[in-house]
């Protein structure tokens, strides 16, 4: 007849887990990259998150800089970056960067102009309109909030 143990005879594992869990905490997080960032097994990559949060943190919270002040900025140096790589690519025996071409077909770019130049139209008149008092209120309470 076979022997059959119990629940207090059983030897206690080798490895002691945190809380009594049955699974590694690597295993509970999904055993991923996310796992191991949030674990610092890859420490440059989960170092790189937290600075980049706390450089994030501090512009916004400390510092109070604006997000499109912000995207303004990354804009106008990625630009540079570009410029100056494209310009000193030849003088370093470099190739130059690589920007695909975007190619609109006539037909959608009319159909795209038409109705950007039709509410840019109305966008100016609805402007001069202000600006030259026929729509006296509207001129009166866009002073009121430029004081």
């Amino acid at each position: 007849m076979p022997t059959y143990s119990s629940d207090s005879e059983q030897q206690p594992s080798s490895t002691m887990r945190l809380f009594g869990r049955q699974r590694p905490l690597h295993a509970v997080l999904g055993g991923g990259r996310v796992a191991d960032v949030l674990l610092w097994r890859n420490k440059s990559v989960s170092a790189a998150i937290l600075i980049g949060a706390t450089v994030i943190w501090f512009l916004f919270e400390v510092i109070q800089y604006n997000f499109l002040t912000l995207l303004c900025h990354i804009s106008i140096i990625s630009m540079l970056i570009v410029f100056i790589w494209s310009n000193g690519a030849a003088l370093f025996d470099r190739s130059p960067p690589k920007i695909p071409e975007i190619i609109l077909s006539e037909s959608a770019f009319k159909q795209v102009s038409l109705v950007f130049h039709t509410k840019l139209n109305r966008f100016f008149s609805t402007l001069n309109d202000i600006a030259c008092g026929k729509d006296l209120t509207v001129f009166i309470l866009m002073i009121d909030e430029g004081i």
